[in-house]
């Protein structure tokens, strides 16, 4: 009986997963190329892997844009960012902050 609650449990798990997972379509081959990194983080999904790192997805995508630039020319000091977005151009940080803001946030 224990081993077939456990199974079934198992069961229900992977295919909530795969469900959940289906209805977050994976960034593209070329995003994710471009901003592999920037998901490494704050994940494809748009929540972030560690609890100190911020969710991004549903954003609002100006926020992010401003914020991005701030990271970028400094006037917001970060020690992580401030590097990761030195070398994007203002198309990169607009196509990032896109993809984030079009993400409906999970529960």
């Amino acid at each position: 009986m224990i081993k077939r609650h456990l199974v079934s449990t198992l069961t229900t798990g992977i295919v909530l997963g795969l469900t959940t997972f289906a209805a977050h379509a994976a960034p593209s081959a070329a995003l994710n190329a471009k901003f592999g990194v920037c998901f490494s983080c704050h994940g494809a999904d748009g929540k972030a892997i560690l609890p100190n790192y911020p969710n991004l997805a549903g954003q609002n995508k100006d926020y992010l844009v401003q914020t991005l630039k701030q990271f970028r020319d400094g006037s917001r000091p970060n020690p992580i960012m401030g590097p990761m977005v030195k070398p994007l151009s203002d198309s990169d940080i607009d196509q990032i902050a896109m993809y984030f803001a079009d993400i409906k946030p999970g529960k």
